[in-house]
């Protein structure tokens, strides 16, 4: 993504997010928030929800209200908080569904709903995966969990997520190893084992790949550890998720 750049991912779509690695990047510094909706909100308010699908194409003007409808959600998250502001973020919300529905609303066609269905699996996959991450995990263990063969399993994964199996899971357990060498004092053998990697020399090579330096050198750079960091952790970094905006606690 883009700097000042709106993505919609719509239900049941395959998707996964990394946050951008930066180094330097300041705590004030927001750089990435997601929002998200819960199907059942959505489907009170659309009984056909399933059959429909939201597009953000055509109508520049519109989608710059939405982008702005989106950053005023985000201003008033990171604002001190008042009794009654969630009642802001719903008339905001709705507003956001107004625009949605109006504007960028298509009907399915069968054959995206046919192919939800296959997608859905593969999303069980994911989910599966992150999950179990830290334990020895392949694609031959994976399949039988989900009575697949294993060439069918890699052959739709690769189609409908671009990576291969093993790719994935990869990139789940370097962002997971990210965030400890990133906040915590653990040792390299104690990140690679606690990140799922088999020792630390793959560990390591996994990292150099993705990162471009070894964990060694980003943590020599970044100068990480919980007494240098005064018991941040990388969680603590703004990273802001408005989740089933329902409900008042999630705002």
């Amino acid at each position: 993504m883009q700097s000042e750049e709106i993505i919609l991912i719509n239900s049941g779509d395959i998707h996964a997010l990394w946050p951008e690695r930066k180094i330097g990047r300041t705590q004030d510094e927001l750089f990435g928030a997601s929002i998200f909706i819960s199907y059942e909100f959505l489907k009170e308010i659309c009984p056909q929800f399933d059959e429909v699908c939201f597009v953000l194409e055509g109508n520049e003007e519109k989608k710059e209200e939405l982008k702005h409808v989106f950053d005023e959600m985000i201003g008033i998250y990171r604002k001190e908080q008042e009794e009654f502001i969630y009642l802001k973020m719903m008339g905001l919300l709705y507003r956001m569904l107004y625009l949605l529905f109006t504007y960028f609303k298509q009907v399915k066609n069968q054959a995206i709903i046919k192919s939800q269905k296959y997608m859905e699996r593969i999303q069980k996959v994911m989910n599966y995966v992150e999950e179990h991450y830290q334990e020895p995990v392949t694609l031959c263990q994976v399949a039988a969990h989900f009575n697949l063969s294993m060439e069918y399993l890699a052959r739709d994964f690769k189609k409908h997520t671009g990576s291969t199996f093993r790719e994935y899971l990869d990139k789940v357990r370097l962002n997971h190893a990210f965030e400890l060498l990133y906040g915590t004092d653990y040792s390299m053998l104690e990140v690679a084992m606690m990140s799922g990697f088999a020792d630390v020399r793959s560990f390591i090579k996994s990292f150099k790949k993705e990162y471009g330096m070894t964990p060694y050198q980003f943590k020599k750079r970044n100068k990480t550890g919980t007494s240098d960091r005064n018991g941040e952790s990388f969680a603590d970094y703004p990273h802001i998720i408005l989740q089933d905006a329902q409900k008042k606690k999630d705002i």
